[in-house]
């Protein structure tokens, strides 16, 4: 079983590499399980293999792509298959991909919403995620009134007789790619205290490092840290820092430091200053955000320049109607909700700014 790397190897693995450059990768024609059930999966992939192509052609060389355990475990050998599939996609193209193995954002306020196979649903017009009641929204209690504020997001491994499942899951993909290089890096928690959360998968999150290193795997672990337990849904953006125990936990198990930040170029600048305190490389693995002034003309230049890694989220708008805002901060005062909020590419491939491409290409393409 490998231990924690230490910060020496943490560099020496960081500096062997170009430059870490890419994007969250939900491509245009999905929006939930699409990419890895059976149903409709000969359909999406030609449209998958040019959005990849896209992504080469402006110098990314990474892509961050969340799995979901729930097919994994219902579609099993479809999902092992699709995921193949992907990783020899993206490595035609020299792009790397980072997995997300759970997450604490978009978990359901409900025990009740289970996915669905087959068919999926089309996107409601005009809302984020293409549901007008998304996961960030409060869970309506049995009279159909929204609870208080503070209801919790429910995960199915919350009970842990269904861990062994987890453990399953991660060992097996460590065991077929832990050792592989189109494997950069394991994300193995996604925005750990979100959804009211907080502290809860804490001790799953534990053992799913635990897991992985028990496989020996070669790349590096991360959890990513993001502004859990602030005082109001934006206020780390204003004053970036650690908020909860659960960031201090995830930075502890991390090999490097992955964080998420939407916010403007200055508290982007601070939010670093207080990361490469732990000194360890560091990744922004979910950034640009054009109504929270994140954006790609001031901040890639700066994840170029300090030589942080980069992943900002969205890239083909699509299903998932990523330009549309977050419901929860319309009609904030001084927020430009009409700016696409994600994505850079309208879905037949035109630039939303043509200026984003240039910067992207003068950035990335070597």
């Amino acid at each position: 079983m490998t231990e924690k790397w230490t910060k020496e190897k943490a560099w020496e693995w960081y500096n062997a590499r170009p430059w870490i450059t890419g994007c969250n990768f939900i491509p245009s024609n999905t929006r939930t399980i699409e990419l890895w059930q059976e149903y409709g999966h000969e359909e999406i992939m030609p449209r998958v293999r040019e959005e990849v192509e896209l992504a080469a052609g402006l110098g990314l060389n990474s892509m961050r792509v969340f799995f979901p355990i729930y097919v994994w475990k219902n579609q099993h050998d479809a999902f092992l298959k699709h995921l193949e599939e992907l990783l020899t996609i993206m490595d035609e193209k020299g792009i790397t991909m980072m997995p997300v193995l759970f997450g604490d954002c978009l978990v359901p306020k409900s025990k009740h919403r289970d996915p669905v196979f087959g068919r999926q649903p089309d996107p409601v017009p005009g809302y984020f995620g293409g549901e007008a009641i998304s996961p960030f929204d409060e869970a309506p209690d049995e009279d159909g009134r929204e609870t208080a504020a503070d209801n919790v997001g429910w995960s199915p491994y919350d009970d842990r007789a269904l861990w062994p499942e987890a453990e399953a899951y991660v060992k097996e993909l460590a065991r077929i790619y832990g050792k592989d290089e189109r494997i950069i890096i394991w994300n193995v928690w996604n925005e750990a205290g979100n959804s009211n959360r907080l502290s809860m998968s804490g001790p799953l999150m534990t053992k799913a490092f635990q897991w992985l290193r028990e496989m020996d795997v070669v790349q590096p672990l991360t959890a990513d840290v993001w502004g859990a337990g602030a005082d109001h849904p934006h206020g780390w953006l204003n004053n970036p820092r650690i908020y909860a125990e659960i960031e201090d936990l995830a930075i502890e198990l991390s090999d490097v430091v992955s964080f998420h930040f939407y916010g403007d170029y200055t508290h982007l600048k601070q939010y670093i200053a207080v990361l490469e305190k732990y000194g360890r490389p560091l990744l922004n693995t979910e950034w640009m955000h054009r109504p929270f002034r994140s954006i790609i003309q001031t901040h890639l230049p700066v994840f170029k320049k300090e030589k942080i890694g980069s992943y900002f989220f969205g890239f083909v708008n699509g299903k998932a109607q990523f330009n549309y805002v977050w419901n929860f901060i319309k009609g904030m005062p001084d927020i430009d909700t009409r700016l696409w909020m994600h994505d850079i590419f309208h879905s037949d491939f035109t630039p939303y700014d043509p200026e984003e491409i240039e910067v992207i290409k003068d950035l990335c393409l070597e």
